[in-house]
């Protein structure tokens, strides 16, 4: 019986750990009266573990689409008793000294920069939060991911969320990598969310841009094709397998490699 009452008090233990590893929230949900999103204040932590906790609240990192959105975010959660707190937002650089972008993928149409910034300080300030040591408090401020600060997690209500389109819906099904038969893939769908399951079983969320360009949770870009994708690192999926014979290259292997520069929304 001893050695199941160590396990058991090891799993306790790590199971607790796991739990205490979940950023605390501090309070939420408000909603936002002018587009109807919940949003809630996280304990101060990175800006990975903050989104990745905005994701199983089923949203994201806030989004600031304009004035109205900066003033009641920081309005809300921007001051904790007489102090003022720094917020991270959803704003991030995909690579590194490349340009911000949202979490859903939205370019960066507004933006309320403190003096001087984004100013990438040592090459790694890649997250956005708004800044409470500048003349301006909750102008914004580039930083390194690691910094522990609170979040603001946004989560569109029910009416927010958009059924998918024919484009998206017409992309569900089987793909196949570089035409492959031994590396198929498989895009599915929810009422309202795209997903891409890899042959070896990796998942990521995709999201449609525009009219004919695609991407996904690993920041890869692509152009949709009639019954393929172009992936911007060069790589291209089909509806069909292509003919092809292990250590050769498959039919059509010279596809022209795309890159990020070559897409428009």
């Amino acid at each position: 019986m001893k050695p199941t009452i160590l396990y058991s008090g090891i799993a306790v233990i790590l199971l607790a750990a796991t739990i205490h590893a979940r950023a605390e929230i501090l309070a939420g949900p408000l909603t936002n009266p002018a587009n109807g999103h919940d949003y809630y204040l996280l304990a101060p932590e990175s800006w990975s573990a903050a989104e990745t906790e905005a994701e199983n609240l089923g949203g994201t990192l806030s989004i600031i689409k304009s004035v109205a959105d900066q003033k009641w975010v920081f309005a809300k959660f921007g001051h904790d008793g007489d102090k003022l707190r720094s917020l991270w937002l959803g704003l991030r650089r995909q690579n590194p000294g490349g340009p911000f972008v949202w979490p859903d993928g939205s370019k960066l149409d507004y933006a309320d920069w403190n003096s001087g910034q984004p100013d990438n300080g040592g090459g790694v300030e890649d997250c956005v939060h708004m800044w409470t040591d500048s003349q301006n408090c909750g102008a914004w401020n580039d930083a390194v991911e690691w910094t522990s600060l609170n979040a603001v997690v946004e989560v569109p209500g029910k009416s927010a969320e958009k059924a998918l389109t024919f484009k998206e819906k017409a992309l569900v099904g089987n793909w196949y990598e570089s035409g492959r038969p031994d590396r198929q893939a498989w895009i599915a769908g929810t009422d309202n969310k795209l997903f891409l399951i890899t042959h070896d079983r990796h998942a990521a969320r995709l999201v449609l841009k525009g009219k004919d360009v695609i991407y996904d949770a690993d920041r890869q870009y692509g152009e949709i094709a009639k019954d393929k994708i172009l992936w911007s690192d060069g790589t291209w999926w089909s509806r069909q397998p292509a003919k092809y014979v292990a250590g050769q290259k498959a039919a059509n292997q010279d596809e022209p490699k795309l890159s990020p520069g070559n897409l428009t929304d």
